[in-house]
């Protein structure tokens, strides 16, 4: 018999898969399971230049995805510094600069309604108790 390893994504590519899941989260729920997996429950968040409690991001959040139905999400840059070269996917710094163009419910003339979110955010992940142990602690946009 022989052991599957599990391969930890370099934390550019984790903190983009992680992002693309909130920015597509069409339900509250599943708004709820992305930052869960995303963020620490103690996570310093700093939106705009203010700090704000986890529920007020997900609140933000919540505001922002109204009505929505689709989304897409590309990343023009990514940079990342590990806190251990020896060990560079368990924990660092991940700077990325993203747009995400979010197809609402609303159709005028057979189109729908679209908004265009463009954000650098930067974040700090460390290991928490979970299954996948990497956790955002500071999220800055």
């Amino acid at each position: 018999m022989t052991a599957t390893q599990i391969v930890l994504l370099p934390l550019s590519q984790w903190t983009e898969n992680h992002l693309t899941a909130i920015f597509q989260a069409t339900t509250a729920s599943a708004l709820e399971t992305a930052l869960d997996a995303f963020l620490s429950k103690d996570a310093v968040i700093t939106v705009n230049g203010c700090t704000i409690s986890r529920t007020e991001f997900t609140n933000l959040l919540r505001g922002e995805k109204f009505d929505e139905t689709h989304a897409s999400v590309s990343f023009a840059g990514a940079v990342e510094a590990p806190a251990d070269p020896q060990n560079p996917v368990l924990a660092g710094s991940v700077g990325v600069f993203l747009t995400a163009i979010v197809d609402e419910a609303i159709i005028i003339r057979d189109v729908p309604v679209q908004e265009q979110t463009t954000a650098s955010i930067n974040v700090v992940i460390e290991q928490d108790a979970s299954l996948d142990r990497r956790r955002v602690t500071v999220l800055n946009e």
